[in-house]
């Protein structure tokens, strides 16, 4: 009787779950997640311009501002740095694409400075505004500077370099990634006595704890000191999870 309870019992288990209870005999699946990098020499420098103007009141403010701004954007494109826009092509795999995707110049803001009581001073207004460029070159950067400074600008420490272009650049760390991956699937393989045998799929779908610890990895590589010998290079990162089969 036991018997065929046991016969009964099995022949309302899913398949399934008898094909995972048993020793695995026929292919196996192993999905690798994989990170693939590559250095890029940077192609352009960010750059990041608090621009400010004075006047008697905001509106005596705001068009002494647009007059810097007018003479200052005339000096950095005749020294071929131009205004920085938003990349709309670039993909935020890494903090470099990321502040690619990013341009323009910030809202101006206005305040009123403060004169002593017994002062014959008039308070003036003051209005400020940040402009981000790109320049070709750290040379450019450093020519532009008398400028900037000549139409009530300050120029601020951060320098980041970025690329023109991170199609290539990215397919390029996606195929170091694949790579990466194969390696570890042969590492599975040999472990069990099997081989690699096909890819079964491709994810770009990103692990949101290991996407954060890179992204601030990055971020203590970009604005760590650098050395003056070195050259800047752009790390371009691509994280993927690639699914293979193993067989005998």
């Amino acid at each position: 009787m036991k018997k065929y309870a046991l016969a009964l019992a099995l022949a309302g288990v899913p398949t399934s779950v008898l094909a995972q209870a048993a020793p695995a005999t026929g292919p196996v699946s192993v999905e690798i997640v994989a990170s693939g990098k590559i250095e890029v020499p940077a192609q352009r420098f960010r750059i990041s311009v608090k621009l400010t103007g004075k006047g008697k009141d905001e509106a005596a403010a705001g068009v002494a501002l647009a007059a810097n701004r007018a003479k200052l954007l005339a000096a950095m494109s005749a020294l071929s740095i131009r205004e920085a826009q938003a990349d709309a092509s670039a993909v935020p795999s890494s903090i470099s694409s990321l502040m690619s995707m990013f341009g323009g110049r910030s809202k101006p803001t206005f305040s009123m400075e403060a004169v002593e009581e017994n002062s014959d001073a008039e308070p003036q207004s003051t209005a400020t505004e940040t402009l981000m460029f790109d320049a070709p070159s750290r040379a450019a950067i450093a020519s532009a500077k008398p400028s900037i400074e000549a139409n009530s600008g300050v120029l601020e420490d951060d320098v980041i370099p970025l690329l023109a272009d991170y199609l290539v650049p990215t397919r390029q760390a996606k195929a170091a990634a694949i790579k990466n991956a194969q390696i570890e699937a042969d590492a599975y393989a040999a472990s069990l006595g099997l081989r690699r045998a096909s890819v079964s799929k491709i994810s770009e779908r990103q692990d949101i704890a290991a996407s954060a610890l890179g992204f601030v990895t990055q971020l203590i590589s970009m604005f760590a000191p650098k050395s003056e010998q070195k050259s800047d290079e752009v790390t371009v990162l691509a994280n993927l999870t690639v699914e293979f089969q193993l067989t005998r």
